[in-house]
């Protein structure tokens, strides 16, 4: 299991109280009966587990009525938008009563170990191997088909992972700015967020309807990629795109107050941190596995530019990576420039990190701005979260994170996953709640 470290801030406005994010689907009262009475019948082999949640939401899956003491196999499936299905398998062995609680037991073989309520989830694997978890990741509803067997027994259930109904979606525009906007249920007004994706360039429609599930107007917003309105590579962003963004967010009726909230990932928590540290209009900042130093792009141009000038970076000397000595090879003037001055983010600020990231030295950075905050005797909450067995793509929870590519182990990101989450959720409220205010 993955251990992750959590660095507090003196100017920390709050203290996150223990919590547990797993709900439990409540036991009808015929299985309450099974439970007491001993194994039922073939008949009443069955799958227990919510009809419909919310992709966010851990859920306890239980089999019941199995023989006593029984090899179980359990499977889960469910398609990605592109028609590929993604697969996990367990192997359990029944309690004395033919009861399997995925959130009490664990399997004896099969895609993930130990007592995880979720690992059907996020050890899932996609029948195709170059398939990438981004295809799942689809504000639309998605059916997961569960099926387990015991010797000649074998039963089914299907269940909804989909945002709540209430959640409204609609083009950002106009023509000007490219992206979706998400909006709550109820009539408002709500805070407001820019969700940031980073250099792969996949619109986050998932993160920004989540957000709008928890009560935010949220706007996924692409500044480069498959629209004509914004660039094709990122190149030379003008930061002043993200400040019409914000204007436009911030003037729509349903959205209240003068700042709204960032929720970067990447390159888009880089810019997110620059532009928290350099604009008013910006309440509260979360980076997800961002630079507290700007870099350049592959190709040697800068990724942004204020006012037409380019804003200074360090060079990734064109390598493949940026684990390869770039940040020690820069100069200390170089250092100085390109480092974002966090301490300037008028609101709370957290930054998440993982200890395998392969692309960028996310947690290394991320600690030179919690010691900017701490120097600075930062007067809003502060936090770096970070994990060990984590890699660059921490996210919204509950995905399947098989692939190797975004490094890490598939436990430990799923670990950091839902952690974060709940922390993501309670440093937007409060910074972008009208109370907010600075400790005297």
């Amino acid at each position: 299991m993955a251990t992750g470290a959590r660095f507090l801030g003196r100017g920390a406005l709050y203290r996150r109280a223990e919590r547990s994010l797993r709900t439990r689907s409540p036991m009808t009262e015929d299985a309450s009966q099974r439970q007491s009475n001993g194994p039922a019948d073939a008949s009443d082999f069955e799958i227990e587990a919510p009809d419909r949640t919310r992709p966010d939401e851990p859920i306890t899956v239980r089999i019941l009525g199995a023989p006593p003491n029984e090899v179980i196999n359990f499977e889960a499936a469910m398609e990605d938008e592109d028609g590929i299905e993604w697969r996990s398998t367990a192997t359990f062995r029944a309690t004395d009563e033919g009861i399997v609680d995925l959130a009490k037991h664990a399997p004896e073989s099969g895609s993930y170990e130990g007592v995880r309520s979720m690992g059907w989830c996020w050890s899932m694997e996609a029948v195709d191997p170059d398939q990438l978890v981004t295809a799942l990741m689809t504000p639309e509803p998605t059916e997961v088909r569960f099926e387990a067997t015991a010797g000649d027994r074998s039963t089914e259930r299907t269940i909804t992972r989909a945002i709540p109904e209430g959640v409204s979606r609609t083009e950002f525009g106009p023509e000007d700015l490219s992206g979706v906007v998400f909006e709550p249920a109820g009539s408002g007004p709500h805070p407001g967020v820019l969700v940031l994706h980073g250099s792969g360039g996949t619109l986050p429609t998932y993160s920004a309807a989540l957000l709008a599930a928890h009560g935010f107007v949220a706007v996924a917003l692409r500044y480069f990629g498959d629209d004509e309105v914004v660039p094709n590579d990122l190149k030379r962003i003008p930061l002043s795109y993200f400040d019409e963004a914000a204007d436009r967010l911030r003037n729509r009726p349903d959205v209240t107050g003068e700042r709204i909230g960032l929720v970067g990932h990447s390159r888009g928590a880089e810019v997110g941190l620059l532009l928290g540290a350099q604009r008013n209009w910006v309440g509260s900042m979360i980076s997800y596995v961002g630079s507290g130093v700007i870099w350049d792009t592959p190709t040697g141009a800068p990724a942004w530019v204020d006012d037409g000038e380019p804003v200074p970076a360090i060079s990734g000397e064109e390598k493949p990576t940026l684990l390869e000595g770039q940040l020690d090879a820069a100069d200390e003037d170089q250092r100085q420039a390109a480092t974002i001055p966090v301490e300037e983010i008028d609101g709370p600020v957290l930054l998440i990190s993982g200890g395998k990231d392969p692309i960028w030295p996310a947690r290394r950075t991320a600690q030179m701005e919690i010691d900017r905050l701490e120097r600075a005797d930062f007067e809003y909450a502060y936090d770096h979260l970070t994990y060990d067995d984590a890699g660059h793509f921490i996210t919204p929870p509950y995905l399947p994170k098989s692939h190797h590519v975004f490094g890490g182990t598939p436990g430990g990101m799923a670990e950091a996953d839902a952690d974060v989450w709940p922390t993501t959720l309670e440093y937007l409220q409060q910074g972008l709640s009208p109370k907010q205010k600075k400790q005297e």
